[in-house]
């Protein structure tokens, strides 16, 4: 394994036992209704669905209808509904995406909502769209996933991309999956203190 996710795997703080998640990449195919980025798919093998400082939540594909609350999911009628949803930083990128054709994998404590940009492309050309608290509007980054938690954390771009800066250039942020931190939570431990 090379590249950008050897990279954050050599920033992130995990415990030594840290694991990622098994996932039937088939069923989660089926489930979902498309294929998954190879980047995702090593991302959490690797590192597994979780978050990065209780500040960035990375989801888990749907494996059964019954995980939608939780897992990768389309973005609701209810919001495709709000013209809000439908505003962009670069008025070229109404012309050129669909919020339609997005798939949200994260979310932020700043209330930020992380896509992949799915249109027509191959899973791994998909584009990252944030939709910003502060901005109202998506911003479109061409990278995969894993570039860009590696370019958020290495404050690798211009302006932070999230609402909440506390991960830009932040060294050695903690990752602990989300398995990991419901297991502390059992155990009375806050796992982010």
């Amino acid at each position: 394994m090379e590249g950008p996710l050897s990279e954050l795997l050599g920033l992130v703080v995990r415990k030594e036992d840290s694991a990622g998640d098994v996932v039937d990449w088939g069923r989660a195919e089926v489930v979902n209704g498309h294929q998954f980025p190879v980047d995702y798919m090593n991302f959490i093998e690797r590192l597994g669905g979780g978050s990065f400082e209780e500040s960035l939540d990375i989801r888990l594909p749907l494996v059964a209808a019954s995980d939608a609350e939780h897992g990768i999911r389309a973005i609701s009628p209810e919001a495709l509904a709000d013209p809000l949803t439908h505003r962009w930083t670069d008025p070229d990128a109404a012309a050129t995406y669909r919020v339609e054709d997005m798939v949200i994998w994260g979310e932020t404590a700043g209330a930020d909502t992380l896509c992949w940009i799915t249109g027509d492309a191959a899973p791994d050309a998909w584009p990252v769209a944030v939709y910003s608290r502060n901005d109202l509007a998506w911003t479109v980054y061409q990278c995969t996933l894993t570039e860009f938690i590696l370019r958020t954390l290495r404050a690798e771009f211009d302006v932070c991309p999230l609402s909440d800066a506390s991960l830009f250039g932040l060294e050695s942020p903690r990752f602990l999956s989300t398995r990991e931190e419901a297991e502390m939570m059992d155990r009375g431990i806050d796992p982010w203190s």
